[in-house]
């Protein structure tokens, strides 16, 4: 291969993140190929509805199944649920900071300390959910697009605060105009946050060998117990589901999953631990199912629910 060809989201967030990566294939002869055209990256009107699984990864995958480009880059969050045919996640890169992050004027300022009927701007139905159960006397402002357009909003007082993705602040280089790193335990973060994912044509050795060479074990473990519940749960990007799994110094690893309504009102959360990923995954699932998450989850209406759930551990 005379030359590695990467692939990636042509915003400013996913080139930023890109670049570690490219610095980690040094000396190999490496090009990078931005895509603009991604569904959810399009302006006004044109830009795709969160709720479309793939709306920032088909233009790429197309590439990849075309071979115009041999390993794509992507977030874990905005990847299709299951792999689309003839592609593989290759490599998992080092997973960046899952918590959401308070970003307002006040530097100091926490979510607990917000003012009743601020103005919080965020679009992701995880996040307004969440909002409502901790703070119903806060007033939730659809936003979204790239990070900086949403700070720009910030700054000239469309809204009072936001909601962001504090991995993406940091790899912006802007983690200083975070007020509070928010606790999972308060806002739990989307399966997939903050995890860097190689993808690669199932059957093209040389790129599976470079992803698997740069992939994180740890990372990888993660993911598949992240995807695990995805997959069984039928989540997608911005579907009533979040969770993450964490990896202890003894080698088990725990997994967190919550289904919820949009309002927030009902919240069935469930942790396992054990030692194998998908293993433990399915544990919460099978929890979370038992309590109901299959009237909540995203196979489910969208009815708002008009009592307040438990959270059966």
């Amino acid at each position: 291969m005379s030359r590695l060809r990467i692939g990636a989201r042509a915003s400013l967030m996913s080139l930023t993140q890109t670049a570690p990566l490219l610095s980690a294939l040094s000396p190999t002869h490496t090009v990078l190929i931005p895509f603009h055209e991604a569904g959810g990256d399009q302006a006004g009107t044109a830009r795709a509805a969160l709720e479309s699984e793939g709306v920032f990864t088909n233009e790429i995958e197309a590439a990849l199944l075309a071979g115009e480009i041999d390993i794509a880059v992507h977030c874990l969050k905005d990847t299709p649920t299951h792999d689309t045919p003839g592609l593989v996640m290759g490599g998992f890169r080092p997973r960046g900071d899952l918590r959401d992050a308070l970003v307002h004027r006040n530097p100091h300022m926490t979510l607990d300390a917000l003012p009743s009927g601020a103005r919080i701007g965020t679009a992701a139905i995880r996040r307004r959910a969440y909002l409502r159960r901790l703070r119903p006397d806060l007033e939730v402002v659809p936003l979204r697009g790239p990070a900086d357009e949403r700070l720009a909003a910030l700054d000239d007082g469309a809204v009072d605060g936001l909601i962001l993705g504090t991995s993406g602040l940091d790899r912006l280089g802007l983690a200083h105009r975070i007020s509070e790193r928010i606790s999972p335990h308060l806002i739990c973060p989307p399966l997939g946050a903050a995890a860097i994912v190689l993808q690669c044509r199932k059957d093209d050795e040389i790129p599976l060998e470079i992803a698997a060479g740069l992939s994180d074990p740890t990372a990888e473990r993660q993911a598949t117990a992240e995807r695990t519940v995805l997959r069984h749960l039928g989540g997608f990007c911005n579907a009533p589901l979040a969770g993450y799994a964490t990896i202890g110094g003894d080698g088990q690893i725990t997994v967190h999953a919550s289904v919820f309504s949009p309002d927030g009102r009902v919240l069935i959360d469930a942790v396992h631990t054990g030692f194998g990923a998908e293993e433990s995954a399915m544990a919460v699932c099978r929890r979370l199912m038992r309590h109901g998450a299959r009237k909540l989850g995203p196979n489910a209406t969208r009815a708002e629910k008009g009592h307040l759930g438990n959270t059966p551990r």
